[in-house]
């Protein structure tokens, strides 16, 4: 009995001291202080290559290689393959440390919402956007970009499709 006893208590010891060394490294290289968005509106975008996302309505996401900026606005035209979006730098403790954010996009006018997760960098700018479908599925109104980081929103910015 007394063996035992002492083999538990070792192992336990084992978790406490492996928690101790890893918990510093993992808080660490994810520590997000804030996120500021640098510029917003009409893009003019390249394609990368599709990712899969499940909490989107086509359940994929299509990644951008460059963008540019067409006109800071938040006033969006409805037309299909109309494309806009934030830039935007994550602040945090690890210059160059990668984080991940979820993105949601919220519709207000037919209450629903795409979601995905992307990895970004601490210090550098990143972008994240919406691309208008097809005519007939744009609805006009309120459309908005939240980011987030542990369930915290850090950022959003809302656009009026019209």
């Amino acid at each position: 009995m007394k063996a035992i006893n002492k083999i538990k208590l070792v192992i336990v010891g084992m978790i406490i001291i492996g928690l101790a060394v890893l918990c510093p490294f993992t808080s660490y290289a994810s520590e997000v202080d804030s996120i500021k968005i640098i510029d917003f509106g009409l893009y003019q975008t390249t394609f990368a290559q599709w990712e899969q996302a499940p909490n989107t309505q086509r359940g994929e996401i299509q990644l951008v290689g460059s963008r540019e900026l067409v006109r800071r606005t938040k006033r969006i035209p409805g037309k299909s393959g109309t494309e806009f979006g934030i830039r935007y730098v994550v602040n945090g403790q690890e210059e160059g440390g990668q984080v991940d954010l979820l993105v949601k996009v919220l519709h207000s006018e037919t209450q629903s919402s795409d979601e995905w997760t992307t990895s970004r960098q601490i210090g550098s700018p990143s972008f994240d956007g919406w691309k208008l479908g097809a005519d007939s599925e744009i609805v006009p109104g309120k459309l908005t970009i939240q980011l987030f980081h542990h369930g915290m929103k850090l950022a959003e910015k809302s656009f009026t499709v019209y």
